[in-house]
């Protein structure tokens, strides 16, 4: 915030005492050292007089934060994160990030700014730069800002007494069954206990509406983290007298996808007068609130780290409900990207954080990097993040407990196991083992999309192709053994828990659909590579089918055989089926060492199993079924086919072909008409227009 004369303005205690302020928010360094934080505060008309009785004002309520250990970094930090390289000799760091002392405005700049030149004077240009601290004044019908919104009825009806002991347990349900989420549990579970005693404290004194109010007031401030900052104290930055919408809207988006994966009868959604909440109804609800949080968030151009938890948990709980296909689902991911683009977390912070918030920045960044591939491979698009501008690494190999202690020697005994690859030595896994693990094979699937959707051919493509086959075999045989699921195979899960086996299965079949785009762009362009395109194909196809055989595991893995499905198999699935069609009418062998009983035999079982574990609530349920539906016809009119029995004579093919076939089937409106090759299958795929299909 800024004086008419232009210059920042100073809290009341260095402007009574004419102490020259240093202006940081929301509590200045200058009354930190005084010890009266308590009382700093940024009056907005410190000259104005108050207003008679008549016409009160309702005050701001203060940004107070609780004070803070004054500990060196020696307290909370690791040794090695005390010396950060200069920005010059980092690849990647040379782009300019904002530190806590130096904030170029709430946004992150990099070295081709207009901020960069003032950098390297050091100086910064005062006049052109947001102010990171000010609060965006509301419109002139700001009054009924919240009411627009439905902001009052979010607060009314999903954030009372029982709806929050809801919440707890679903939060705390979720993060002990999840051994793959990306945010630490304990950060967003100690921010929801105080939560519930923020609420009931303000609903004593205030209406709703005031609430909310204060709520937004709060979100309106940026939110800054001190570099002292503790994970026990992390909480009191947005809960309390700080109460901001962000976090409110990540527990909604939290308990609406635990919601997700917990069957309709769990005890979960039952009420206290005995009535039993519909499922479906509880997770629309809990995607309306946290989109209204979001709205809210943006109307105030928030960038912080708790908005880019939420878009994430947005995301993911919008596919989940709607389909993957679904136009709102990339929207959101995008809307994720860019904030976490202007927070910087596609570089490593060239000054220092508290290491907890750190290493959940790679863990974040990790877990979006690898959905954005994922997501662009499934659509056909380029990805939204592009890791050649990106200099974050991946986070360390370490528990949960270990990252967010505040024992410097156990930290630092946990880095030291560690090994140069930052994995743990210990030979376990982790949540952050699942994070490093597809974050690199992720990281093979962007280098594959950037050749295959090029504008141009590459004349080099076949080399190209075959260096980047040959590094990602050796990437993925270097892995330590107990992480690889083709080492176990079947016997993993009757070694193993159910959950480690999925993620294993998710991560090995990541690395084999890098290799099944390569040889489906190699195809493309040379017709020989069909048989290696059909091989990598049915290794796809056989390695989901062992999913056939888990049909009593929890329902929370149950939910995840459609995403496994749609994205691993369904693909090579269809080049299957419809090169053993054109085998069938030609009455030619398949290509390669594929068997025709063997690939029937299995085709048959895939579309069983889509019949059996693809549940009508699941989003991406009706674009499976519907693939389905084409497989059972293809594989139908291969097994009815009967091959003319007069040599030379096309009247038994004619015959056939006139028949009512799978390609005569009446496609979705919008649709274009299903290709009879093989190889055009799937660029038709790409192609089809399967947008919103679960709202039609």
């Amino acid at each position: 915030m800024f004086r008419r004369n232009g210059k920042p303005m100073s809290c009341e205690p260095c402007r009574r005492s004419k102490v020259r302020c240093d202006h940081t928010r929301p509590v200045c360094l200058k009354c930190q050292a005084r010890k009266i934080e308590d009382q700093c505060h940024f009056h907005p008309s410190p000259m104005t007089k108050a207003q008679s009785q008549s016409s009160p004002v309702r005050p701001r309520p203060r940004h107070v934060v609780p004070r803070i250990s004054q500990r060196g970094e020696a307290d909370s930090m690791p040794s090695s994160f005390f010396s950060n390289p200069t920005p010059e000799s980092t690849p990647g760091t040379h782009m300019l990030a904002r530190s806590p002392e130096e904030s170029t405005g709430p946004f992150y700049l990099g070295s081709t700014s207009y901020a960069s030149a003032f950098r390297s004077l050091n100086s910064h240009p005062e006049d052109h730069r947001a102010n990171d601290e000010a609060i965006i004044p509301m419109s002139p019908a700001g009054a009924n800002f919240n009411a627009r919104l439905g902001i009052d009825s979010i607060i009314a009806a999903k954030l009372g007494s029982s709806s929050l002991t809801m919440y707890e347990r679903a939060l705390k349900d979720y993060f002990a069954s999840s051994t793959a989420t990306a945010l630490a549990g304990p950060l967003i579970l100690m921010a929801l206990s105080q939560i519930r005693v923020d609420l009931e404290v303000l609903s004593v004194r205030s209406k709703w509406d005031s609430i909310c109010t204060e709520i937004t007031e709060n979100t309106a401030r940026s939110l800054k983290i001190p570099p002292t900052c503790t994970p026990s104290t992390f909480h009191t930055l947005f809960t309390g007298p700080n109460l901001r919408w962000e976090i409110i809207g990540l527990v909604l988006s939290l308990a609406g996808f635990h919601a997700q994966f917990i069957p309709p009868d769990d005890p979960l959604f039952d009420l206290v007068d005995g009535r039993k909440l519909d499922k479906e109804e509880f997770i629309a609800d809990m995607i309306q609130g946290s989109n209204s949080c979001i709205h809210v968030c943006q109307e105030y151009d928030c960038v912080n780290d708790l908005m880019i938890w939420l878009l994430y948990m947005n995301a993911l709980l919008q596919s989940n409900f709607y389909g993957d296909n679904y136009h709102g689902v990339w929207r959101r991911m995008g809307d994720g990207v860019i904030c976490a683009y202007a927070e910087g977390y596609h570089c490593e912070e060239p000054f220092d954080i508290p290491f907890f918030l750190r290493e959940t920045r790679r863990r974040v960044f990790s877990a979006m990097y690898r959905s954005d591939k994922t997501m662009a491979t499934f659509f056909g698009r380029p990805p939204l993040i592009a890791g050649r501008y990106c200099s974050r690494k991946m986070p360390f190999d370490l528990h949960e407990t270990t990252l967010l202690t505040e024992d410097t020697s156990a930290l630092n005994a946990a880095l030291a196991r560690l090994d140069s690859q930052g994995w743990n030595t210990d030979g376990v896994i982790y949540t952050a083992t699942w994070l490093r693990l597809r974050y690199s094979t992720a990281r093979f699937r962007e280098r594959v999309l950037e050749l295959s959707l090029a504008g141009e051919t590459d004349p080099d493509l076949s080399e190209k192709l075959s260096g980047l086959s040959n590094e990602n075999r050796l990437a993925w045989e270097n892995l330590p053994q107990h992480m690889r699921y083709d080492v176990y195979k079947d016997a993993c899960w009757d070694t193993l828990p159910p959950e480690t086996c999925l993620r294993m299965l998710y991560v090995y079949l990541d690395h084999l659909n890098s290799e099944f785009q390569m040889q489906r762009l190699r195809r493309r362009h040379f017709p020989d590579a069909t048989p290696h395109l059909l091989q990598i194909s049915m290794q796809l196809l056989t390695y989901v089918l062992v999913l056939n055989k888990q049909r009593n595991r929890p329902y929370q893995l149950q939910r995840h055989y459609a995403s496994i499905i749609l994205f691993y198999c369904l693909p090579g699935a269809g080049v299957l089926a419809l090169e053993l069609r054109r085998c069938t009418l030609e009455n030619k062998p398949l290509p390669g060492s594929i068997k025709r009983a063997d690939l029937i035999r299995n085709l048959s079982i895939l579309i069983s199993l889509l019949e059996g574990v693809v549940y009508p609530g699941d989003g991406n349920h009706k674009l499976c079924a519907e693939l389905n539906k084409m497989l059972a016809l293809v594989l139908d009119e291969v097994l009815n086919y009967q091959p003319t029995s007069s040599a030379g004579s096309g009247d038994g093919m004619d015959q056939q072909l006139d028949q009512v076939t799978f390609f005569d089937i009446p496609m979705m409106e919008g649709m274009e008409p299903i290709p009879t090759e093989s190889e055009n299958f799937l660029n038709w795929l790409d192609n089809a227009n399967w947008d919103n299909t679960y709202l039609t």
